[in-house]
């Protein structure tokens, strides 16, 4: 009998973690700022950021629209936030609308804007704003049209 010894699997692409990418506190981005994988933000960005983590630390600030599966704010946000999932945190200031499945805002932040719960139409995966592809010009309207509003159970 002759035994083979197979070789090992590659490495799937999902298991592998990319680093971070870092916009550090001495810098500026104008423009659009996209990632695939993790952005932490600790300077400026005057323009869109997509990703899908992003963090904007203390001294970050995004002037522009964020759209991403999960995004943290412990620093300033001018413009729409387009997220699955945003935790707002003590001391972060965000100024403009944000749409998500979830949301947690911690005593001692300051919103100003409405906040919309989006949740995927039948069919549709969890993941909404993964599966919106997240177009060049994409708008608040636009994603209204891509999601049913969420209904309250009626109480008794």
């Amino acid at each position: 009998m002759i035994f083979k010894r197979s070789k090992p699997a590659p490495p799937r692409p999902s298991a592998i973690v990319a680093e971070p990418s870092y916009i550090a506190r001495d810098t500026t981005v104008e423009g659009d700022v996209i990632s695939e994988g993790e952005i932490h933000i600790d300077g400026s960005v005057h323009g869109m950021v997509r990703a899908h983590t992003c963090l904007v630390d203390r001294r970050g600030e995004v002037r522009g629209e964020i759209s991403a599966d999960i995004v943290y704010v412990r620093g300033r946000v001018i413009g729409p936030i387009n997220s699955g999932h945003v935790q707002i945190e003590a001391g972060a200031h965000v100024e403009g609308d944000v749409t998500n499945e979830t949301i947690s805002i911690e005593n001692g932040a300051y919103v100003l804007g409405s906040i919309r719960h989006a949740v995927p139409a039948p069919g549709q995966s969890p993941e909404l704003f993964k599966k919106l592809e997240m177009s060049e010009n994409l708008k608040l309207d636009q994603i209204a049209e891509n999601v049913r509003p969420f209904k309250t159970p009626k109480q008794n």
